[in-house]
């Protein structure tokens, strides 16, 4: 749990171009030859007898399409279907008379006391004073039939003048040769941040034929099909069609009379129906503010449980249980991690003893939109073949399907939709009216399923993280690569180049950010420093450079690649490689024998380091191992090996003894199991893997690394206290915690949770390396990880209260970071604050306000870095699996319920859900056990083979079972099952 050097590292950065687009020319109106008028009578109006002849060449202008969408604005569509009335006459029918008469019926508005929702198009869109074609459409029409039936956009295809309008910019839109690209299809780095983002091909001459792409999708509309149309037809036939399309406006409302027939007991039936669909508005900010200040509101970050979408929660208190957030319709819209407001309600079937009884609750406001809205998955037709709307299922179960209409398909999408099937979309939620669908729209192709490329864009995307290399345009505001320390610069810092300094990072590490030395003083002491790559001095505040990498905050480390938050050259000219000056940051401790710090101070320095050394070779070093040696990297400066075994012996024995003492003192650590993979040279694929192991070398970096981080943090918080830049880990859910030590204490295991360091003195049998059953430590980290809250930056001056700034996990009541400023932006706002302190700069002129907005971007991107990092692990883990499918391994039960378990595969640390279902071969029965859930069994029955007999066996948490894996119809999915017993 505690904030410690990360130790995934990886290569260089490289990333793709960005797009060009091109100005989509606007059609031309030729005002001048408008000679029509279109009645803009109010619709309810009855129709005139005596209407002109529409003349056979017709020109429209804007003024001709606005005055269209204003008899728009009072139509009311919606999902209502109408029924049609019978006719009252005694003349015969023909067989398909009622047929024709429904598609001529369109709902409209009856009378005042009846209750419509409006949707209205706004007036076309113009550029310079011209009608676009493709704007209009995607503006007006668009949100006319995005909640509707298709029978009303069957029936609105009869209205006259609107197809007589459309055939005539069609016509206009063949002779001028103006047609826009379908959904875009360029790769994902090149528009994923740039939702508005379309391609447009030039302007053509008559003589090429290229493909209407965007009129493909566009004229399978009801609405257009039949629009560019021989145009003496139309004339020939529109008298007739205004007629009836009046008429059948008249019909509903003659109906509407009888409040008590069947079609009025019908539509107040779909009425209901369709307000069990539709969300509840929001409250205004004033109720809002009222309801938090007399507790009747509750605020708070949404969590979504990704395995059961229907169930949302939000933390009320730390000592209080979660308010449950049930069914789409009370989360209101919301989405994961937004900030929201929640009013509680009432549920009938409540238990009666108010302590247990489970609080449950609806967002009633949106108070900060943090979820950006963006979803990857795949593109379907919907099961009616419909043609104006299609669907898009996110991977998330958190997000909502959602309706993308024929404007934004992908390219011949209707008649190729087999193409499709395995193409992965990142799209954009547009919209949000229906519980079942949200509207949205594509923003790009990302490539195909399976691909590792494709894969790892789709996980970028999806956590919102930019990837895009840096331009030439912040070339010129750091040195070149064979930059040389000037004179001047040196004489301003303390020179350590003779000092025993080396790095110990992963094997293979390119960003080298800090490096460590030791030497013994004249009293017997020692003087230990940490060294830190003096980033701030080359990235110069304020500049358009220093603006992009605060934008991206951190290094983002996938298993194939990093992308760095500086640019590669700038990590070279950073990265503390030896044999090189270096400019550094440095913090001195004297400490003595027993490993007590006795004075520390700060400094600019300049460093040569010695060694650039792996976490094997110090090890084997401090495992004294005799060809210790002869693995050893290359030596700098004239210092030798038993220079380096020295000091690597020195600093593992202080190092040890502030891990005792620290863990003693009340610290905590919950370590969760990282995969780590050796991928194929050629093919990039995994060719085998193996779980992380916390070694007494990686132990020696944490530990100083943690000295100076705390070091620094008491320094500026003295220094600047207003402007601190910090890190806290708020204390975790007390109520999850009480309700873990519960269920877990009739098992035998006894947690002590009142402090941290209690929790991990009570976890310590269980954590022991020794320990026999790996298994249940692995379950008893993952169940004490789920109460933790989050570490947070923050700006000192931005919280009102002290107790707040405190580091839970490791006890202490400051803590900041300092010691990786090359993939960090964090470190870097600390090193201008220690530097502004140390009297290299002046004291930053920032605002609490912008310090506290970098902190929520630090924050932001740490946290969908880690996300990415988790995944693109996942990923290539199911790769592995899918590679050596079916794979047999040993998994650990973590929680038993009715028709499932959950497990963790001990050898790789994935967790994964054992369904029961029709395909077991043979009984099962979970026995519910009212001391607790987790004593909850499951009792299987296999039935008898023809090679086995009919076995027994019964599961329970930290039962060890023997599972099979195999992989499954989509890359993100592996089948899971037990394996029989022998």
């Amino acid at each position: 749990m505690s904030d410690t050097k990360d130790n995934a590292r990886s290569i260089e950065n490289n990333g793709p171009s960005t797009s060009q687009t091109s100005e989509f020319p606007p059609l031309r109106s030729i005002s001048s030859h408008n000679n029509t008028v279109i009645n803009n009578a109010n619709p309810t109006s009855k129709a005139t007898s005596n209407s002109r002849p529409i003349p056979t060449t017709v020109f429209y202008n804007s003024d001709a399409v606005n005055d269209l969408a204003k008899q728009y604005n009072n139509i009311n569509i919606t999902n209502t279907e109408v029924t049609p009335q019978k006719s009252n006459t005694s003349s015969p029918k023909k067989k398909n008379a009622r047929k024709k008469g429904e598609n001529l019926e369109l709902q409209m508005p009856r009378s005042e006391n009846i209750p419509v929702n409006v949707q209205s198009a706004p007036p076309a869109p113009t550029r310079g004073g011209k009608t676009l074609v493709h704007e209009m459409f995607v503006n007006q029409i668009t949100p006319l039939y995005a909640s509707t039936s298709t029978r009303h956009l069957n029936n609105a295809a009869y209205i006259a003048q609107f197809r007589l309008m459309q055939a005539m910019y069609f016509r206009e839109m063949y002779q001028y040769q103006y047609y826009s690209a379908s959904a875009p299809s360029t790769p994902l780095l090149q528009q994923a941040h740039n939702s508005r983002s379309q391609n447009y091909p030039p302007t053509v001459t008559p003589q090429h034929h290229w493909p209407i792409n965007y009129l493909q999708n566009v004229y399978q509309h009801p609405l257009l099909n039949q629009s560019y149309v021989n145009q003496n037809h139309i004339n020939n036939h529109n008298m007739n069609r205004n007629h009836a399309f009046h008429n059948a406006r008249q019909a509903p409302a003659a109906q509407n009379n009888n409040k008590n027939s069947p079609i009025s007991r019908k539509q107040t039936k779909n009425k209901d129906q369709n307000d069990e669909k539709k969300f509840d508005a929001y409250i205004s900010a004033e109720e809002v503010e009222a309801g938090l200040n007399n507790n009747t509101l509750l605020e708070g970050v949404l969590r979504i449980n990704p395995k059961q979408f229907q169930h949302s929660y939000v933390s009320m208190d730390r000592n209080e249980q979660d308010v449950l957030i049930e069914g789409i319709r009370n989360r209101n819209r919301a989405f994961e991690g937004d900030v929201v407001v929640v009013q509680y309600i009432e549920c009938e079937a409540e238990e009666k003893d108010d302590d247990n009884k489970q609080k449950r609750g609806k967002v009633v406001y949106i108070k900060e939109k943090v979820h950006n809205r963006t979803c990857v998955g795949v593109l379907k037709l919907m099961a009616d073949k419909n043609r104006q709307k299609a669907l898009f299922v996110p991977r998330d179960s958190r997000i909502p399907r959602l309706n993308i209409p024929c404007t934004n398909w992908p390219d011949n999408f209707y008649q190729d939709v087999k193409s499709y099937e395995n193409t992965l979309f990142l799209a954009k939620v547009s919209d949000w009216y229906d519980t079942r669908f949200a509207v949205g729209n594509i923003i790009c192709n990302i490539g195909e399923s399976g691909d590792m490329q494709t894969e790892t864009k789709a996980i970028l995307a999806q956590t919102d993280l930019d990837v895009t290399p840096f331009g030439p345009e912040v070339r010129h505001l750091f040195p070149r690569l064979d930059y040389t320390i000037p004179d001047e610069e040196i004489k301003l810092r303390e020179d350590c180049r003779q000092l025993c300094i080396f790095s110990i990072d992963p094997f293979n590490c390119r960003d080298i950010d800090d490096a460590v030395s030791c030497r013994k003083l004249g009293n017997g002491n020692y003087e230990i420093g940490v060294h830190i790559s003096d980033v701030g001095h080359f990235l110069t505040e304020n500049t358009v450079l220093d603006e992009k990498v605060a934008e991206k905050a951190t290094t983002i480390y996938m298993v194939q690649k990093a992308y760095h938050m500086l640019p590669d050259e700038m990590c070279m000219l950073c990265s503390l490689f030896p044999g090189v000056d270096k400019l550094a940051f440095s913090v001195f401790w004297e400490i003595n024998e027993s490993a007590q710090v006795i004075s520390h101070r700060f400094a600019k320095t300049v460093i040569n380091s010695c060694c650039q050394l792996a976490y094997d070779h110090a090890q084997a070093v401090l495992d004294d191992k005799e060809d210790a040696e002869k693995t050893f990297p290359e030596l700098y400066n004239g210092f030798k090996y038993q220079d380096i075994y020295d000091t690597i012996k020195t600093l593992g024995k202080i190092s040890a003894i502030f891990r005792t003492k620290r863990f003693q003192e009340g610290a905590l650590r919950i370590d969760q199991p990282r995969v780590s993979f050796h991928l194929n040279p050629t093919s990039g694929l995994p060719d085998s893997y193996w779980i992380y192991d916390s070694k007494e070398s990686h132990q020696l970096i944490e530990e100083f690394m943690l000295l100076a981080n705390m070091t620094v943090a008491k320094r500026i918080h003295e220094d600047h206290p207003k402007l601190a830049f910090l890190r806290c880990h708020p204390p975790p859910s007390s109520y999850m915690l009480n309700q873990l030590a519960k269920s877990l204490k009739p098992m035998g295991i006894n947690i002590e949770i009142s402090s941290a360091g209690d929790l991990h003195k009570s976890l310590l049998p269980y954590m022991n390396p020794e320990y026999a059953d790996r298994g249940k430590a692995m379950v008893l980290n993952m169940l004490c990880a789920k109460p933790m809250t989050r570490a947070k930056y923050f700006c000192a001056g931005g919280c009102e209260d002290d107790d707040d700034f405190g580091h839970y996990a490791l006890n202490v009541p400051l803590y900041t970071h300092f010691t990786s400023p090359i993939r960090r932006y964090a470190d870097i706002m600390v090193h201008r604050l220690l530097a502004a302190s140390l009297n290299y700069r002046d004291v930053p002129n920032w605002e609490v306000d912008k310090v506290r907005m970098i902190a929520a971007q630090c924050n932001k991107q740490k946290y969908n870095a880690k996300k990415a990092g988790e995944l693109s692990t996942e990923l290539y883990t199911l790769k592995y699996i899918e590679m050596n499918s079916p794979l047999v391994t040993e998994a650990v039960v973590v929680d038993v319920r009715e028709k499932y378990i959950d497990v963790i595969i001990v050898a790789m640390g994935l967790n994964r859900r054992i369904f029961f279902n029709n395909d077991f071969p043979g009984e099962y029965k979970c026995i519910k056990n009212e001391a607790g859930a987790k004593l909850s069994k499951m009792e299987l029955k296999w039935h008898k083979t023809d090679s086995s007999p009919q076995v027994e066996q019964v599961i329970e948490v930290f039962s060890l079972l023997q599972i099979e894996m195999h992989k499954g119809d989509d890359m993100v999915k592996v089948e899971t099952k037990l394996v029989r017993p022998q």
